[in-house]
């Protein structure tokens, strides 16, 4: 289950993160493109995926602004606001020296941050990341102009098409699995909306670290599949090649997100650069799913996921069911429908944090499921007869 989402403050920005597992070192995620810190724990790999690193590190993931959880302002901003906001949730970590683990754009953002504050900075670790965005004779690797604009018209035309947005190009192992593209179509819906999953598209492809890298002096783990087809494996050499102290290692592939395909080998590397060493591979629990989802059983979904701020349809998905199966289904079991059952059980869940958490009005709010404030607080007065603050000082300390 997901750890509590908390908010940093940079200025008047809220940043979202999240805190899991008691490891002796801690870990910070920096993640792609978009992000969304509590779907991230949906997904049955990504999932695993990150359970695994927490039970060798304290780890730390957030969602940047403009993206998922966070404050929907304006995405683009500076370096200098980028590392900011990292310094913030920090802060609000109490962490004062971590590694960073820096996915695609991500391993970008870490290594400008390893460059920027050495003395916060334990290592790097790197995934499919890229040094610039843009072609040059001096990085053939890059997507040309006309590329770059052929995926920004995607964005504008198809986003949140599974099926559209070529997401065969960074996990081409799922390709023939529909009902993942469906799920990860929507996590990129949760992450952020087209206008700033364009702006943030066009800001990586401005991105440039090729001038710092002989600078990053801290331990360095650079890893990268052979066959990526979305970032090429040279320009994980790249890295590797200016970065003086620092590992590279190639593993077997094609897959540009690290929680599909081989990605135990992925966080064996990660567990050996941090601890020293391997556990052993556990083949009873590989990070894989079916296919399909399969007709699992409802309850314990619906248990488990209720204050993700999911659609029915999602839902029914996550239970490997059509939509007017899932409700028939459903009514059968809980006697309600699914729209009912979900509200009083987020107003149930809302009224424990408001209860047993340091949490405001607004955070209590969301991490319930709720995604307007103004219906939260009307929908809690009417099952409860008051209002979210007037019961918090009404009950607290009782």
């Amino acid at each position: 289950m997901k750890p509590t989402t908390k908010y940093a403050k940079n200025n008047d920005i809220n940043i979202a993160y999240q805190v899991v597992g008691q490891g002796s070192v801690d870990l910070v995620f920096v993640p792609g493109w978009v992000s969304n810190i509590d779907m991230m724990w949906l997904d049955p790999k990504l999932e695993k995926f990150l359970t695994k690193l927490s039970q060798f590190s304290r780890l730390i993931l957030f969602d940047k602004r403009g993206t998922g959880l966070s404050d929907k302002v304006n995405p683009l901003c500076t370096l200098d606001e980028r590392m900011d906001d990292i310094l913030s949730v920090m802060k609000a970590a109490k962490s004062k020296k971590a590694i960073f683990f820096g996915h695609s754009e991500g391993g970008t953002i870490a290594s400008l941050f390893a460059h920027k504050f050495p003395e916060r900075t334990i290592s790097l670790i790197t995934f499919g990341a890229f040094a610039k965005r843009k072609y040059a004779v001096d990085y053939p690797w890059a997507p040309k102009p006309k590329e770059r604009e052929i995926f920004y018209k995607t964005i504008q035309k198809e986003w949140g098409n599974g099926q559209k947005m070529g997401l065969e190009t960074i996990m081409p192992s799922m390709f023939n699995d529909t009902n993942y593209y469906h799920w990860f179509a929507s996590y990129l819906r949760s992450a952020a909306s087209p206008g700033d999953a364009l702006a943030l598209a066009k800001m990586n492809t401005e991105s440039n670290i090729t001038n710092i890298l002989n600078t990053i002096n801290v331990q360095t783990l650079i890893l990268h599949r052979t066959n990526d087809i979305d970032v090429n494996v040279e320009e994980g050499k790249y890295l590797a090649n200016r970065i003086s102290n620092s590992k590279f290692v190639e593993l077997e592939g094609n897959d540009h997100c690290f929680w599909v395909g081989d990605s135990i080998a992925v966080v064996e590397e990660i567990e050996e650069f941090i601890t020293g060493k391997r556990t052993i591979r556990d083949e009873k629990l590989p990070f894989i799913i079916k296919s399909k989802y399969a007709k699992i059983d409802i309850e314990n979904i619906m248990e488990g996921n209720f204050h993700y701020n999911l659609k029915i349809e999602e839902f029914a998905k996550l239970c490997g069911r059509s939509l007017t199966v899932f409700k028939r289904d459903f009514k059968k079991q809980f006697a309600t429908t699914p729209y009912r059952w979900l509200k009083s059980k987020r107003l149930d869940y809302a009224k424990t944090l408001l209860l047993e958490s340091d949490l405001n009005i607004n955070q209590v709010c969301y991490e319930s499921g709720f995604k307007n404030n103004s219906h939260f607080i009307q929908s809690f007065k009417e099952k409860f007869k008051s209002s979210p603050n007037q019961f918090k000082s009404k009950n607290r300390g009782k």
